[in-house]
């Protein structure tokens, strides 16, 4: 019987150069004034982050009537690229010191809007791992475009101190998914390791001999 899968299983964050130095270091000021423990405001971010989504996969088909009003189906010919139900990336974060990580992200879509020299922000990746940290896959995302930043609300009723989350939607043209097996990290039938000790057993050495 196989473990489930557990969510949890991933490492994501936004790229270092997810903003030019210059303009982080403009963030500093305020870090520093909100006692945020962290050297710069993508790394700030970045320990918010609370999940990604990737999309599906869904086939829109052609079909053909036949004689008798039979419905015929047929195989779409989209590029294998474009046969995902969307090209977005939605990512969800913690709203944390007063939504101040909300407005910092804020601040930095409407930077990449007004950003006429780079139509794309550098490659996101998903590094998938097992129970060990040890990386099994990675997908990674090129060509991304900043699309939409979810809403926040201002709510003098509410007195009591709930998890809050937002959403940034990212827009990818391109993904590539890669496997990260290696022949030597392979267990092949016929090459089972030797066992040198089990716990209550008499298998392996007997340090007293």
């Amino acid at each position: 019987m196989r473990l489930s899968s557990q969510s949890s299983q991933f490492v994501f964050n936004l790229p270092a150069n997810f903003l030019p130095n210059e303009i982080v270091e403009t963030y500093t000021p305020i870090l520093e004034k909100n006692w945020v423990q962290y050297d710069n405001v993508i790394d700030y971010i970045n320990s918010t982050i609370k999940s990604v989504s990737f999309p599906g996969i869904s086939f829109e088909m052609p079909m053909q009537i036949r004689m008798r009003g039979k419905e015929r189906s047929f195989k779409p010919s989209k590029n294998v690229q474009d046969i995902t139900t969307t090209h977005d990336l939605n990512i969800t974060f913690r709203s944390v010191d007063s939504d101040l990580n909300y407005w910092l992200l804020f601040d930095i879509i409407t930077k990449h809007y007004l950003d006429t020299e780079n139509a794309f922000i550098g490659p996101f990746t998903i590094t998938c791992v097992d129970i060990h940290r040890d990386a099994i896959y990675v997908i990674k995302f090129y060509e991304i475009i900043l699309k939409s930043l979810s809403e926040i609300n201002f709510n003098y009723s509410q007195q009591k101190v709930n998890a809050k989350d937002f959403t940034m939607a990212f827009h990818f043209n391109f993904y590539d998914i890669e496997f990260l097996l290696h022949k030597k990290k392979v267990l092949e039938v016929g090459e089972l390791p030797n066992i040198i000790q089990v716990i209550g057993g008499n298998i392996g050495p007997n340090p007293m001999s």
